[in-house]
C-alpha cells in the first residue's frame, strides 16, 4: 500500500478487530482451586477446613488471619465472611495411598499428571478437580457426589452422623452455585441474629418479672418482721412489770380480815389497832419503793448545812454528795 520501497502491509496492520476476551486456563484454576489454600497459596495440608461457600483452607492460615486480618493481603476479598472459628468446618479427609511428598502439586507442573493427596472413601476417586466433591457440615466428612449418590443414606457412611439435604455442601462449587450459597449464608445469618435478640429481651423481661418478685416478697418479709418484733416487745413489757397490789386494794383486804378475826369479844378495838399498823406499814414501805436515791439525796439534809448556793453554780458533781 506504501509504494516506498517493496514494504507489504498485512491486513492486521490495517483492519481492526475486536479484541478476544481473555480467559484463564482452567487447568491452572483447577490446581489452584483443589491443590492449594484458598488464603495462603500453600498446598493443602491436614487439617484442612472449609467455609459455607466451600472453599478449601488450610487451618493455621484462618487461624492467623482471624488474629491479625492483615496477615494476608487479599484476605478481605476471600474469606470477609468468616468472623469466628464457628464459620468454618474441620473437614474429615481420607488419605491417598499412592501419593507420594514427590507428586506434590505445582502450578508451574500443571500440565504434568498430578496426584492428589486426599480420595473419596466410596469410590476411591482422587480430589483433584475433575469429578465434583461434597461435605457433610453436621460431622464434616468429604464424599465424591457420584458416590454419595451411590449409597443413599439419612446417616454418613462414614462415622454414622445423621444429616438431611441441606447439610451437603459443595466443595470449590461453579460461580452460580456460589452465589446461591451466599444468600443462603445470609439468611441464615440474620435469622440466627433475630434468635439471640428474642432471647436476650426474653432474658431481660424474666429478669424484671424476678426482681419484681423479690422487691415484693422482700417488703412483705420487712412488714412482717415489724409486725413480729412489735408483738414481741409487748409480751416483753407485760412480762417485765407485773401488776403491783395497790394500798387501798392491801388495806381492804387487811381489813376484811380483821374484821372477820375479830368477830367476838372486844373485836372493834382490834381491828381499828390492826387497821392502822396496816396502814402506817403500807405507808412506809410504799414511800421507800416510790423515791430513789437520787430524789432522796435532793430533798434530804445535808452535812453542811452553812454553805449556800445558788442554782447556777451548783452542778450534778456535787448534787449528791
Amino acid at each position: 500500500m506504501g509504494n516506498d520501497g517493496g514494504s507489504i502491509p498485512k491486513r492486521i496492520e490495517l483492519v481492526k478487530e475486536k479484541q478476544k476476551e481473555v480467559r484463564p486456563d482452567q487447568n491452572a484454576m483447577k490446581i489452584a482451586t483443589w491443590f492449594f489454600c484458598a488464603l495462603s497459596k500453600k498446598p493443602l495440608q491436614d487439617p484442612v477446613v472449609a467455609c459455607a461457600l466451600g472453599k478449601l483452607y488450610n487451618k493455621e492460615a484462618i487461624i492467623e488471619y482471624l488474629l491479625n486480618k492483615n496477615a494476608y493481603g487479599d484476605g478481605d476479598i476471600i474469606c470477609s465472611h468468616i468472623s469466628s472459628m464457628k464459620d468454618i468446618k474441620s473437614l474429615k479427609l481420607t488419605a491417598n495411598p499412592s501419593f507420594k511428598e514427590t507428586n506434590e502439586a505445582s502450578i508451574a507442573h500443571f500440565d504434568q499428571g498430578m496426584v492428589s493427596r486426599f480420595v473419596c472413601p466410596i469410590t476411591l476417586k482422587e480430589m483433584n478437580g475433575k469429578l465434583k466433591f461434597v461435605y457433610l457440615n453436621t460431622c464434616g466428612c468429604v464424599f465424591s457426589e457420584q458416590g454419595l449418590k451411590e449409597v443413599p443414606s439419612s446417616a454418613c457412611i462414614q462415622c454414622g452422623t445423621p444429616f438431611k439435604q441441606e447439610n451437603i455442601i459443595t466443595l470449590n462449587p461453579s460461580p452460580a452455585e456460589q452465589e446461591k450459597l451466599k444468600i443462603a449464608l445470609e439468611e441464615k445469618k440474620t435469622k440466627a441474629k433475630e434468635k439471640k435478640e428474642k432471647k436476650k429481651n426474653k432474658a431481660i423481661t424474666k429478669q424484671d418479672s424476678n426482681e419484681g418478685v423479690i422487691a415484693e416478697s422482700s417488703s412483705s418479709a420487712a412488714s412482717n418482721n415489724k409486725r413480729k418484733r412489735e408483738n414481741n416487745s409487748e409480751e416483753d413489757s407485760k412480762q417485765s412489770s407485773p401488776k403491783k397490789p395497790s394500798i387501798k386494794s392491801e388495806v381492804s383486804v387487811a381489813t376484811n380480815s380483821s374484821s372477820s378475826a375479830s368477830g367476838g369479844i372486844g373485836g372493834n378495838s382490834v381491828a381499828a389497832v390492826v387497821n392502822q399498823k396496816v396502814q402506817e406499814h403500807l405507808v412506809n414501805t410504799s414511800s421507800k419503793t416510790k423515791q430513789s436515791k437520787a430524789i432522796q439525796s435532793i430533798y434530804s439534809k445535808k452535812k453542811d448545812d452553812n454553805v449556800t448556793e445558788s442554782y447556777l453554780v451548783r452542778g450534778t458533781f456535787n448534787r449528791y454528795a
